[in-house]
Order: C-alpha cells, then sequence, then structure tokens
C-alpha cells in the first residue's frame, strides 16, 4: 500500500529530527523475561514399566517433548533402555544405564546432541542446565538419588534470563519422575509428578552428588546430560 505524501513528509522529517538529535529508533523490543521457563508438553509424562528402566521411560518423555508427540509404550522403553545400557561406559550392578548410556540412547532415536554435565557446586550447575535448555528448547536429564534414578527437568524460574544474562539464581526448577505416582524410596513416595514446580532446596534433597566408586570420573559431582 502506498503511502500517501503528507504522511510520507512527517515520516521523513520524524527520522531527520531523530539523526539530528542523535537518537537511535530501535526495533521492537523483544518480550520481556517473565521469570520462568518451561519445555514442558501435556501427555509427554511416561510412567517406568519396569524397576531398571527408568532412563528408558525418561528418555521416552524427552522424546515426546522434542517431538511433539505422545508415546509411551512400555516394549519402546524397554528398546530406550536395552541401547542405553548396552552403550554405556559403566554397566551398573542393577541393570541401570549410566550418562554415556543415556546420551547415546538420545542421540540415536532423535532427541539431537546432548553432552554430560558434572557441576561441584549446585546452584553453578543449575545455571549450567538452564543455560542450556534456554539456549535449545529441549529437557535435560537429572541423575538423581546419588546416581540411582533418572528424572527429567522440563522447566526453571530465575532471577534473569539466561539468554541475556550471565548473572542470574535459579530460583525452581519444574521437574517429573517416570515412577509417580507409585514409586517409594525407603518407604516415602519419590517422584514428583508431571509439571511440577520445586524450590532449589526442594530439588537438592532428591538431586544429589551421583556416589559410585566405578565412576571416579563422575563420583561426587552433580550429573545431568543437558542439550547440546
Amino acid at each position: 500500500m502506498a503511502l500517501h505524501r503528507s504522511t510520507l513528509r512527517r515520516l521523513i522529517a520524524v527520522v531527520l529530527a531523530a539523526a539530528f538529535l542523535g537518537i537511535v529508533v530501535a526495533p521492537t523490543q523483544a518480550a520481556a523475561w517473565s521469570g520462568r521457563y518451561s519445555v514442558y508438553t501435556s501427555h509427554s509424562f511416561s510412567y517406568q514399566h519396569l524397576n531398571y528402566t527408568c532412563v528408558g521411560a525418561s528418555v521416552q518423555m524427552m522424546l515426546n517433548m522434542i517431538n511433539g508427540t505422545a508415546h509411551h509404550s512400555a516394549s519402546a522403553q524397554t528398546v530406550y533402555w536395552k541401547y542405553g545400557r548396552d552403550q554405556s561406559k559403566h554397566k551398573p550392578t542393577d541393570n541401570g544405564v549410566d550418562p554415556v548410556g543415556w546420551i547415546a540412547a538420545l542421540e540415536h532415536f532423535g532427541a539431537g546432541d546432548y553432552t554430560i554435565n558434572l557441576a561441584t557446586r549446585y546452584q553453578a550447575g543449575l545455571r549450567e542446565l538452564a543455560a542450556a535448555m534456554r539456549a535449545t528448547g529441549r529437557p535435560v536429564g537429572l541423575f538423581v538419588d546419588a546416581g540411582g534414578h533418572a528424572w527429567v527437568m522440563t522447566g526453571f524460574e530465575s532471577s534473569a534470563d539466561p539468554q541475556s544474562s550471565s548473572s542470574y539464581k535459579v530460583t525452581q526448577i519444574q521437574v517429573m519422575g517416570p515412577l509417580y505416582p507409585d514409586g517409594t524410596i525407603n518407604g516415602k513416595p519419590y517422584d514428583p509428578a508431571p509439571g511440577t514446580w520445586l524450590t532449589a532446596d526442594q530439588l537438592r534433597k532428591k538431586f544429589t552428588p551421583m556416589q559410585w566408586k566405578q565412576a571416579p570420573e563422575w563420583s561426587g559431582r552433580w550429573v545431568a546430560v543437558i542439550p547440546d
């Protein structure tokens, strides 16, 4: 649509005046940081069908969020678990999958590139997880219970946007565990429901440093698998 001449003259006058006064006319500003970011999707949760397939179920949930699907079959979980188990650097004695195997399964079945994140300080580690999620729009895998179980991190709340600031604190984390609602550890309910928000202090009681003598490169650190 052509501009009317009088309208065009007014626009030119405004631009010239701004240039004369040294004013920068900025483009439309980005939306303000709301404080929270989540990649959780409805129907992405999958229940862990066998007592050793927590990583298999977590892979299934992560693929559901990444691909916009709602797959929950026990047979697929077993395929993901077996592939991860076969690719694991260290094979846990409880039929589990280690970080190398979890990443191998994610990448083989179409989740994109992932890498192991190791943290010696809790809050610094949370910032790294949040930054990776914000940059890629993909979920994070957490080794909880000293490395004995797997959860999926689907969102976070922070004091600033990791995409535009390197100085921020992660205050809440959105998570879900594949044994919800039935799983217990030491007789107490353990896994959070889909979409659950925990404070950083609450998560710290479950997301604890891995304790595994067989894997000294990971033992004593908070371990996660993050999108790369």
